[in-house]
């Protein structure tokens, strides 16, 4: 009788550690699982992936709107105006207005009511890569001059568009904000990626030399550089290398990786646009074109196809469908 109860006693035991150890693995999943989706989902007027290209393409309402010779608006009925003649880029979208780089005007950023579609000037200082959040719009200024470095300008209340206010005097590319922090390739740095507070303190290193682009998602960061593409956590941590194709963009979307190497159509290196998964497999070649400025909207990849003119072309994300954009809406 004895026995039989030292016995159970060892078995209740036993099977109470193991409800024990069932619930911490599960207490364990349920909070890896709930930090993977704890990461910053801050807007800054189009996606990361996106302004990190320089944006081609933008959304509000109804309306699409990409950018090319002129900036296009496409409406839900598929008809298609010119709101702002101009050559443009960093299609950024903000309380009713279209912010973007105007090639027109020595690259000034300018932005248009999508109302009334009237265009003003914001910043006399060219730049690119805007990131709007809160209201306080930020950009880099990127041709290594006297006035280099990362801008901000407050479009809260009243702005002088000759005086947008300096943060750092770094030759700053590939600008976004993310979690609080202000990311850039630091072109006078070999090309490293940089992060620091919005008041341009507490500067550090989160990758290495020649970081040609990068961009955040789902909490990770994503750049690529010569030797291929790689995902670490945003403080440079627990890097692994996903592709080894030698890279100069990427975007991602819907849980796919886009990226391409381009240069010019006599490069001999492999200048394909290239999808894969966010572990880097299943990487397939989308289409051998060479492809820049890769910007995703409504289930299509858009990007100027370096070997075609520079003309936008689009591919959808079945890869099905492979069309110029301007010869579809009959701007071309």
């Amino acid at each position: 009788m004895e026995n039989k109860q030292k016995m159970s006693k060892k078995m209740l035991g036993m099977i109470l550690a193991g409800v024990i150890a069932a619930v911490a693995i599960v207490s364990i999943a349920l909070a890896t699982y709930i930090s993977s989706k704890n990461y910053d989902k801050t807007w800054i007027g189009n996606t990361h992936g996106n302004v990190a290209n320089r944006s081609i393409v933008a959304e509000y309402g109804d309306n699409f709107y990409f950018a090319d010779d002129a900036i296009y608006e496409v409406n839900a009925e598929n008809e298609c105006r010119v709101i702002a003649d101009c050559k443009a880029t960093d299609l950024v979208v903000y309380d009713g207005y279209l912010y973007y780089v105007n090639y027109d005007d020595a690259q000034c950023i300018y932005r248009t009511n999508l109302e009334t579609l009237e265009s003003e000037l914001v910043s006399a200082i060219s730049g690119g890569y805007i990131n709007i959040v809160e209201g306080i719009l930020y950009y880099a200024s990127l041709y290594g001059t006297s006035y280099s470095g990362i801008y901000k300008i407050d479009l809260n209340g009243e702005f002088d568009p000759q005086a947008p206010e300096q943060i750092t005097v770094d030759w700053a590319s590939n600008l976004l904000y993310y979690d609080g922090r202000l990311y850039f390739i630091n072109q006078a740095d070999t090309s490293r990626l940089y992060s620091m507070k919005l008041d341009g303190s507490d500067r550090a290193v989160s990758a290495g030399r020649a970081t040609s682009a990068f961009m955040f998602y789902e909490g990770n960061l994503y750049y690529a550089n010569v030797y291929g593409v790689y995902r670490c956590k945003p403080d440079g941590s627990n890097l692994s290398q996903l592709s080894e194709i030698r890279s100069s963009t990427l975007n991602i979307a819907n849980g796919y990786i886009y990226h391409c190497f381009y240069a010019d159509s006599s490069s001999t290196y492999d200048q394909s646009l290239y999808r894969m998964e966010l572990n880097g497999s299943h990487e397939t070649m989308l289409t051998s074109d060479s492809g820049s400025y890769i910007s995703y909207l409504d289930g299509f990849i858009y990007f100027r196809n370096v070997y075609k003119g520079q003309e936008i072309y689009r591919i959808n994300e079945e890869n099905t469908i492979f069309e110029n954009v301007l010869k579809l809406y009959g701007v071309n």
